[in-house]
């Protein structure tokens, strides 16, 4: 109940414009609430250089540096993991699409060679100062890349996807398909088990009947751009011109799928 309260309470404020707003005040006080293991965190980690703590919320939903640093480890050793399982190369060409603050890409294995791609040029501005041994791309909120064709052996896309329109689904799709080599791995994060409550009544019955739900009102790219992708859509629509090897796999709140271009 109080989780379908909440949802009823996001609505109405979505409908009425003012989400932003709330997200604003959300932020106070997280940031409040995680300042002093953040400088207790900074203290024990002197070279440490911390993101800027707005977009970290804006894009995780929290404000600790130590969350940020422990959830991205674990995150990057499962991406990592799969890679592995299904890419043969000494060097892989892998790329990170929608990469953010670097809270994945900046922990994968150092042979990799690594991209990370944004639309915020704020945060890719941040990850060229501050993160080495990889290459930082800004992207536009529709394709291309900045990438030739066939560019990368591995691309993924964690809770990307989760915040598109339909529109924005069949386009970037079609371009992580372009930037792929042939027998190239997508690896991407999805919500396609949504939890009790977590949707409205009509939201839950179009998500039943197999039908991509979304949330929209706000930017499109932003993390409350929501959208719901049942695991049937998943392998019917988006992935058709994918072989899924595995998935849906829960993974840190999602649903992963590992597929490869054919």
């Amino acid at each position: 109940m109080r989780a379908a309260a909440k949802q009823r309470a996001v609505a109405i404020a979505r409908a009425l414009g003012v989400l932003p707003a709330f997200e604003a005040v959300k932020f106070v006080a997280a940031a409040g609430a995680a300042a002093r293991a953040n400088r207790a965190y900074l203290a024990a980690h002197p070279d440490f250089v911390a993101p800027p703590l707005w977009w970290m919320h804006d894009m995780y939903t929290h404000a600790s540096y130590e969350r940020y640093m422990t959830s991205g480890a674990a995150t990057a050793a499962a991406v990592a993991k799969r890679i592995e399982a299904h890419i043969e190369a000494k060097y892989p060409r892998v790329a990170d699409w929608g990469c953010g603050l670097a809270r994945v890409i900046r922990h994968l294995p150092e042979n990799y060679q690594r991209t990370g791609f944004d639309y915020n040029a704020r945060a890719i501005a941040w990850c060229r100062a501050h993160i080495k041994g990889a290459r930082f791309e800004t992207n536009g909120a529709a394709p291309p890349l900045p990438a030739e064709p066939g560019a990368f052996d591995a691309l993924y896309a964690l809770s990307v996807f989760t915040h598109l329109s339909a529109s924005g689904h069949a386009a970037w799709i079609a371009e992580i398909e372009r930037v792929l080599r042939p027998g190239g791995l997508f690896i991407g994060a999805f919500h396609a088990a949504p939890g009790a409550g977590q949707l409205l009544p009509g939201e839950r019955a179009r998500f039943d009947r197999g039908e991509l739900v979304v949330r929209g009102g706000v930017k499109e790219g932003g993390r409350t751009f929501t959208a719901f992708q049942p695991e049937s859509w998943i392998r019917v629509e988006l992935l058709k011109n994918f072989d899924i090897l595995e998935g849906p796999t829960p993974c840190f709140g999602q649903s992963l799928f590992v597929a490869r271009r054919r």
